[in-house]
């Protein structure tokens, strides 16, 4: 049974994950008119620079359930940094033009930005304690 209720719980946490996701697809694509390829680099950024702020808490003797406000705070203002970043240094001039243009423009952001990840972190796994 308890099995059954963690397999559950991992499909809603996998769910939700993939709304979260959708929505933000959904939400830039209806307002800005941007099919950003690159959205899941952004939500990766996040992702690593916070598991490496939560090392640098933990490391630092601070208390393990301080690492989930740790890691939620950085995923989010440095997710959403990069994604400033690129609306306001590359995306904005290309306002106006084709969708295939766009595409291939976020596509080109996301192959960059998957290279940047891998030359700060590395092509290994990372991974944190669990808090």
């Amino acid at each position: 049974m308890k099995l059954v209720i963690a397999m559950l719980m991992d499909g809603v946490i996998y769910a939700s994950w993939l709304f979260v996701i959708a929505a933000g697809l959904t939400l830039i694509y209806g307002v800005m008119k941007i099919l950003n390829m690159a959205h899941g680099s952004f939500y990766a950024i996040g992702a690593y620079s916070g598991a490496s702020l939560v090392g640098i808490y933990l490391a630092g003797g601070n208390p393990v359930w301080g690492s989930y406000l740790v890691l939620l705070g950085a995923a989010l203002v440095i997710g959403a940094l990069v994604g400033l970043m690129a609306e306001r240094g590359l995306l904005r001039f290309m306002y106006g033009r084709d969708e295939v243009v766009m595409i291939l423009v976020t596509y080109g952001l996301l192959l960059i930005l998957e290279d940047v990840i891998k030359l700060i972190w590395g092509v290994e796994a990372y991974s944190t304690y669990q808090p």
